[in-house]
This record gives structure tokens, sequence and C-alpha cells, in this order.
């Protein structure tokens, strides 16, 4: 089943993108890829060093014939130029791809890593050379430390940025958003349901809750589920398809569940 899930221009970008997307790392199937994409999701998220490369290589197996279709992005964790290069040049012949949409810095999570990787000689260097080659499209930035993204994307470097974000953890709206929405970044957001630990054994609330707002931000353009269950996606993508917002009561009752959760060590 195709879903109508909403789209928006992932900020500076001007890539059009669904706001729900697929999270790699998990599924380990190109049909399993293959089954979410068919639910009308059109941005994948892997990264080169997830399931030792596997990843990549199962989603350039499942995207075979729709990639003119898809915004793709992968990342790399090397901090000097000559790392990111190999990379990039694996990650391009994985996904038997010409072009990666958005290639991001992998978590740069300690100021020692950013500025390894933004100095001279670092991998930002071998990113703004593969953009003037035409091999990827667009730079961005990842990592699970909000300031440190933070300070990232204060740089002005980055045309996109993925961090955590959900209805327990909204660190982010003051340490990685204001700039966000002030460059006009794409902002991607993971963890939504902080692995599913969010999730309650009685659905309540509901999963689809959860997605729908960390949505609600102004400054958030798309989330990104991990593929560990097709089917749970599909449902997810449906119930987004059919209402995308949530009510100021509903994300009340979210915001308390969370703060519970998180107090009580349930998210770590």
């Amino acid at each position: 089943m195709i879903c109508k899930i909403p789209k928006i221009t992932l900020g500076r970008t001007g890539l059009r993108v669904t706001r729900l997307g697929i999270g790699g790392g998990y599924c380990e199937s190109a049909d399993g890829y293959r089954t979410a994409l068919d639910y009308g999701v059109n941005y994948v998220d892997t990264a080169r060093n997830y399931r030792g490369g596997e990843d990549e290589k199962v989603i350039g197996q499942a995207i075979q014939g729709r990639r003119d279709q898809l915004v793709l992005a992968t990342k790399t964790a090397a901090r000097c130029a000559e790392g990111a290069r190999r990379d990039l040049e694996i990650s391009l012949r994985s996904l038997k791809t010409e072009y990666i949409d958005v290639y991001q810095l992998h978590h740069l999570n300690t100021s020692v890593e950013r500025e390894q990787a933004l100095l001279s000689g670092g991998a930002l260097e071998t990113a703004q050379r593969a953009q003037e080659e035409g091999l990827i499209r667009f730079i961005g930035v990842t990592g699970h430390d909000w300031q440190q993204v933070g300070q990232a994307v204060d740089s002005g470097v980055f045309d996109t940025v993925l961090c955590w974000y959900n209805c327990a953890m909204k660190e982010p709206e003051g340490a990685v958003f204001p700039k966000s929405l002030d460059l006009n970044v794409g902002v991607i957001i993971m963890n939504a349901s902080r692995n599913d630990r969010l999730f309650s054994r009685t659905g309540i609330p509901p999963e689809e809750h959860f997605y729908r707002y960390v949505l609600g931000h102004p400054a958030v353009h798309i989330t990104i589920m991990g593929l560990r269950s097709a089917e749970r996606f599909g449902r997810i993508a449906l119930c987004l398809s059919d209402n995308i917002g949530l009510t100021d009561q509903e994300e009340m009752v979210l915001e308390n569940y969370g703060y519970q959760m998180r107090e009580q060590g349930q998210l770590d």
C-alpha cells in the first residue's frame, strides 16, 4: 500500500522529502527495505559502518530501479580527508549509485572530533571536494551530544543535521533548533521513540504519536524510523498519512509520559 505521507522541503537543500524516512542499520534484507519503500517514503539513511558495511550493500540492492525517486543519505565516521574519501568511494560502490544526496559526518560528539573533521585535512575537506565533483549534493552532520552538534550547526558549513529528539529528550529545542532555523538547515530526527523504548505494552500512548510529536516542532523536517519491523513501519506511515498533528492535550500527555520514563531510567 502506498501511503500519502506529507512532503516538505528539507531546509536549504531544496530536496522534497517525505516526513517519515527509513533509518538503516537494523533490516538485514533488501526485501525488507523494498517493503518499507513501497509505503511511499522517499528518504533512506544509512552509514558506512552500519552492520560492518553490509547495510549499504543491502540498501544498494533494494533501491535498484528507483534510485531517481529517492533521497539517499549515508555517513562517514572518518575524521581525516583521506579516510573520508576512502569511505565515500566504498559507499558509492556498495549503494550502486553515482552520487549521494546527503553525505554526513557521523557522530561528531566531542569538540576534538569536530575540530579534526572541520580543520584543514579533515573529513569536511573531502566532502566539499566531492560536492564540487558531483559525487555528493549536500553535506550533513550527525551526533548524540546536543551541545556538540549544535556547535557544528553554528559553523554554518552543514546543510542538514541529524540528532536525537523526542517527548522525553527536549534538549535540541535549545541546543540545536534555534540556529538550524536561522540558517535554514534541514533537521532530521532519530530516536523519536528512543529505539522503541518509549513504546508501552498497552499501546498507550499510541506509537504514532511519538512521531507526530517531533514533527510538530517548526524546526523539524523529517523523522527517520529504524526498520526493525516493516509491519510497524507501515502502520505508522499510514497513520502519518491520515494525520500528522497532535492536539495540545495529546502533546501534554506525551511530555508527562516521557518525563516519567526518563526519570525512571527507562530510556538509558
